[in-house]
């Protein structure tokens, strides 16, 4: 595993070798009081030997350790009835393979057949009455048609009660200049008393027959009135009428509605499977009593989980965090199963962390076309999450430094010097390096407490 850098290790090679690290300290400090000359071995004419390394190219993995996990069906779920009846039959056994809404159980419920036909018949009332609303609703039209046509013919009556009106009052108008006329002829002695007679006798018949006129204007206009009431009845009628029909559509509607209902209640008595997986529950047997989920007491039928596919959840520690996306690859390995590895894929992280524990819950989706794992498996999980090809790296014991300022030692013309680096992964033994090195140099691995920038060295190793 691949983390930030130890600094126990650091402390340490800062530290140096101990007892011989602080005696070489002391010996420098007192020779530089009582000389100029670099060290008391250099004085003596003997050059330090160092043990040196030089930087390797190879392909480093950041990676996390194996984590706990658990295994859990893509989907599952517990099938219970959404209606009261008896177990008629029940198809499968826990085990079997099913197919999405495959017929799993059937009940046996005779009232919902018996609501069925009910509401059925219903139907076939509300339709009849459907069918006289409307059949009453046409009768109102002909009726307003009626009412109408005779308020047509009142208003002509009363057109030609208005058109004999004004005939009498002319009528009455020339017989009243006849009068006069006669009258004058009379007091001249221009007519006689019978033709006077006569006159009055016409202009009385066309007094007479004005006032009939009048009379029967204001009866053609009543009947005109009683014909106007006659359509309003009629349209209102009509409007009952029609009301009546949206009461009819109504009922059809409601009736439609129990029909689908009974009908979908019967449905339930076929139990189907949501989607294609196992039966890994079977509760119930053929005569059982089947309680509807939606009481207090609910009786299961079966229990099917999808392992086509599983879905492991892993706890992630608050340091590692950061370096989990998704996508990662992620490598499964099942107590069960130690010989084989199983490649799966970060799919879903929860982005919050638990209180308590300070981890993050990671879900990685597991392909298992196979059928080798299956869920409530113990397995652990392991993270590649970076991979670095050819980089330089050294030891962890040649650095030299502490909290992001790092350096080492080499060994440069046979003289010790400080290279200032910048580090990478490290996984507390060996460290990236990032800047500073191009591969060539001596970096002192062993004694560098023995020296210091600027003396004489020898360099001994490995790899020098």
């Amino acid at each position: 595993m691949i983390r930030s850098t130890h600094h126990s290790t650091r402390e340490s090679i800062l530290h140096g070798d101990g007892v011989a690290y602080h005696a070489s300290i002391f010996l420098i400090l007192l020779l530089v009081g009582l000389s100029t000359q670099p060290c008391a071995a250099q004085t003596g004419g003997k050059v330090p030997r160092v043990s040196v390394v030089q930087p390797v190219q190879k392909t480093l993995v950041y990676s996390l350790p194996s984590k706990p996990a658990e295994i859990h069906a893509a989907q599952e779920a517990t099938l219970y009835a959404r209606t009261n009846g008896y177990l008629q039959q029940i198809l499968v056994d826990f085990g079997d393979a099913v197919e999405k809404d495959q017929l799993i159980a059937v009940l046996e419920a005779p009232e919902l057949q018996d609501e069925v036909r009910r509401a059925e018949a219903q139907l076939l009332e509300a339709s009849a009455q459907l069918g006289a609303a409307r059949a009453n609703a046409a009768g109102g039209d002909s009726q307003i048609i009626a009412a109408k046509a005779g308020h047509v013919q009142a208003e002509a009556a009363v057109l030609q009660a208005g058109a004999e009106l004004e005939k009498a009052r002319a009528i009455l108008h020339a017989e009243l200049i006849h009068l006069n006329r006669m009258i004058q002829l009379h007091d001249q002695d221009a007519a006689t008393d019978a033709q006077l007679e006569s006159a009055r006798r016409d202009h009385s018949q066309a007094l007479g027959d004005v006032d009939i006129g009048e009379k029967g204007v204001t009866s053609a206009k009543a009947m005109a009135g009683a014909a106007a009431a006659k359509i309003q009845v009629a349209e209102s009628q009509k409007e009952a009428l029609v009301s009546l029909v949206a009461v009819a559509e109504a009922a059809i509607a409601s009736a439609n509605a129990r029909v689908d209902l009974a009908t979908t209640m019967v449905g339930y008595t076929r139990i189907q499977a949501p989607f294609s997986g196992i039966i890994t529950e079977r509760f119930l047997d053929p005569g059982a009593a089947v309680v509807t989920s939606s009481s207090s007491k609910t009786t299961a039928i079966v229990s099917i989980k999808d392992m086509s596919h599983l879905r492991v959840f892993v706890q992630i520690p608050e340091p590692d965090v950061p370096y989990i996306q998704q996508g990662h690859a992620a490598t499964v390995t099942c107590s069960a199963i130690p010989n084989q590895k199983f490649q799966g894929t970060v799919s879903r992280i929860s982005k919050s962390l638990d209180r308590r524990t300070r981890t993050m819950k990671v879900e990685i989706l597991l392909e298992n076309q196979q059928g080798q794992i299956f869920p409530g498996m113990f397995a652990t999980v392991d993270f590649q999450l970076i991979e670095r090809e050819n980089a330089w790296t050294l030891p962890a014991q040649a650095l030299l430094g502490t909290r992001g300022e790092y350096h080492v030692y080499c060994v440069v013309g046979g003289t010790c010097q400080v290279v200032p680096i910048k580090i990478g992964l490290d996984d507390g033994a060996t460290v990236e390096i990032t800047e500073g090195l191009s591969g060539t140099e001596q970096v002192i691995l062993i004694g560098k407490g023995l020296v210091q920038e600027g003396d004489r060295v020898e360099a001994v190793g490995a790899n020098p």
